[in-house]
């Protein structure tokens, strides 16, 4: 999945990582290989989490990390990989290891939604809207 982001790389990572809270507040990770990762939001009424660890952090360019639910049996890989371009900014995630986790079937299409949805909104932050931060 590649977005297009009209803004430096240094601004997008910036976003992506210390400045997730404008866009991702759910989400809680420090840039720093091994820094625990949780993200939280509520399902009908059910508190729900996923939690993992940064795996690669090569500021500015790459982020990755692990994560899981409780019912997966094995974590998700995700790399987030910033090129500059001209004034901007092409962001291409990966997201791999459904088949090995055993998740759901419909996941891989409820993630790339999920994806398309933050990305938007990584857009919108660095390029310097202000987004509708829904906290859960």
């Amino acid at each position: 999945m590649v977005a297009d982001i009209d803004a430096a790389v240094e601004v997008v990572w910036r976003y992506l990582t210390a400045g997730r809270g404008a866009w991702w507040p759910e989400m809680r990770f420090e840039a720093a290989v091994g820094s625990p990762l949780v993200e939280t939001w509520v399902e009908g009424d059910r508190q729900m989490s996923a939690t993992g660890s940064v795996t690669r952090c090569d500021a500015p360019h790459v982020l990755g990390f692990s994560w899981s639910e409780q019912s997966w049996d094995h974590p998700l890989e995700v790399v987030i990989e910033l090129e500059a371009h001209g004034q901007g900014t092409f962001v291409t995630l990966t997201e791999s290891g459904f088949s090995r986790a055993r998740t759901p079937y419909s996941l891989p299409v409820e993630h790339d939604e999920g994806w398309r949805y933050h990305l938007a909104r990584l857009k919108l932050t660095s390029e310097g809207e202000v987004v509708d931060v829904d906290v859960q």
